[in-house]
């Protein structure tokens, strides 16, 4: 990543260079993982790069997700082709000034390869990669987030496969298991977590998503869908027998295997290391295929949320997080501890 880095900012003009850099210290910017469509974003956006500047942005993207990961990043970009597309006849300003895949932004936080601490992002819709990286090897690639809408057109459907997972394993339960998976018959709006730049002790998703106005869920609700840190909610791995261990396992490696292989395997070393019974598998709204509706896997290093939520279910949210080392908190406290005798 950091070779793929420094290629592309040699590549680029002074006034460029001025729009990717930022300084490792600004954690407002560090932090700013939106991944919805607003109209202006801080960056260098992929719409203002020349072909050969491109090739190089997209080697840095390339640096930081395996094949199929790259394969999801540039999908959900190409699907705001059909976005636009849909909706131009009804909202052409809104489809004009917000989706296009070349408003994708990238920013370069401190010196790529320094033996201090650096990282990078790319941030548009649907799309938020954030990278933090520790001593020259130690990565923090979370939090990370892929989503689409439409959730398919044609043969385009960037996570499909992730869905399935979620829909396969919550229907692999025996009935006592699904009664303590499904929490709540009705999904949140979002993410429960929302787009909070550090995940407190308990998060409670928002009661309406602003663009589907119609859909709204209430105080108790969420309580009932709220993340709470100290207690998980669904059935715990636990509760689980060895072979639905392994497929709950398995869905968990399918998320990190957007990430390179090193970066993922060490991703799961932390989950294995915290203990695979540790997880917890949380279900709300239709188990079904087609409907509303949202599953979590938490576990001590670990959080997955996949929502498809809106329009009724055509609007996808999947995001991979880790409670304690988002943006490189964890790392960042080792390299801390380590070169500057800091303590604990």
């Amino acid at each position: 990543m950091a070779t793929a880095a420094a290629r592309l900012l040699s590549a680029l003009t002074g006034a460029q260079r001025e729009k990717i850099g930022f300084d490792f210290a600004d954690e407002a910017q560090r932090r700013d993982w939106s991944f919805l469509p607003v109209p202006e974003r801080l960056g260098l956006q992929l719409g203002e790069l020349d072909d050969g500047q491109r090739k190089l942005a997209h080697e840095l993207i390339v640096a930081g997700t395996s094949m199929p990961g790259y394969a999801k990043v540039v999908s959900v970009m190409a699907m705001e082709h059909v976005l636009r597309a849909l909706t131009m006849a009804t909202r052409p300003d809104v489809a004009r000034r917000l989706f296009d895949p070349g408003r994708y932004s990238l920013k370069v936080f401190g010196a790529p390869g320094d033996a201090g601490a650096w990282g990078w992002q790319l941030t548009g819709h649907h799309v938020s990669l954030n990278y933090t990286v520790a001593d020259g090897r130690y990565v923090s690639p979370t939090p990370t987030l892929l989503g689409s809408q439409p959730s398919s057109f044609g043969t385009l459907a960037p996570l499909a496969d992730d869905e399935e997972l979620g829909y396969r394993f919550v229907n692999s339960l025996d009935d006592a298991q699904r009664k303590a998976a499904v929490i709540h018959h009705r999904p949140p709006p979002d993410l429960a977590t929302r787009i909070v730049p550090r995940i407190g002790d308990v998060e409670r998703p928002d009661p309406v998503f602003a663009p589907e106005p119609g859909y709204v869920i209430d105080d108790a609700e969420r309580d009932i869908l709220s993340y709470v840190r100290n207690g998980p909610k669904g059935v715990p791995g636990h509760a689980l027998t060895a072979g639905q261990l392994g497929e709950l396992e398995a869905l968990v490696a399918a998320f990190a295997g957007r990430l390179p292989d090193d970066v993922a395997a060490a991703q799961l070393r932390l989950t294995g290391d915290a203990g695979l019974e540790n997880l917890w598998f949380a279900w709300a709204g239709d188990t079904a295929p087609g409907g509303r509706h949202y599953f979590r896997v938490q576990g001590p290093v670990l959080l997955i949320e996949h929502d498809n939520t809106q329009d009724n279910g055509r609007h996808i949210h999947s995001a991979w997080r880790n409670p304690v080392d988002d943006f490189g908190d964890d790392v960042l406290g080792a390299h801390l501890r380590r070169e500057h005798g800091l303590p604990s």
